[in-house]
């Protein structure tokens, strides 16, 4: 990895006080076994008019097969206060949500039901490899959000992704 580049795509990294963190993240799943074609770096999805053209964006979006499977948030500071913005990328980054989200700051991760909510494990051990998530996604039929749940998500990640969309929205 050149210095200044991201570790999966190669492109010059942004100017973030996170992308630390998300750096670190992208080394734990290749060092998971991921392979980089299955992760999508700042995976990004717009919802239509009726939801303002909000545009989604995960830091980091693992597929399993052609489906969205893991969801990662990536972030310095509290994992809780960050909850509640990853379950609602997850449920709003593809037409079928991501099943399960980790919301991390570099030195501690939460692997979070996207359905439920429920925090299943905790700890950078929680972040599953691939043929883990795989046996944990034979659980999860895809599922799409129904119209009140895409409603309540995209004024949830609204809300939030006020608080660091200056890195990201240029």
């Amino acid at each position: 990895m050149s210095p200044g580049l991201d570790i999966i795509t190669g492109r010059p990294l942004t100017s973030s006080d996170d992308e630390p963190v998300r750096q670190a993240t992208e080394a734990r799943l290749l060092s998971l076994g991921y392979s980089p074609q299955n992760i999508r770096v700042d995976a990004a999805w717009a919802l239509g008019p009726e939801h303002d053209s909000l545009r989604v964006l995960a830091d980091l979006l693992v597929y399993g097969g052609e489906r969205p499977a893991l969801l990662l948030r990536c972030a310095r500071g509290s994992l809780v206060t960050r909850e509640k913005e990853t379950l609602a990328c997850a449920r709003l980054v593809a037409p079928n949500w991501a099943p399960l989200a980790v919301v991390t700051n570099g030195e501690d991760a939460e692997l979070l039901d996207t359905a439920s909510g429920e925090v299943l494990a905790q700890g950078l051990a929680a972040i599953p490899g691939p043929s883990q998530l795989e046996r944990m996604l034979a659980q999860y039929p895809p599922q799409s959000p129904t119209p009140q749940q895409l409603t309540q998500a995209a004024r949830v990640y609204a809300a939030y992704s006020g608080f660091h969309c200056e890195a990201y929205c240029r």
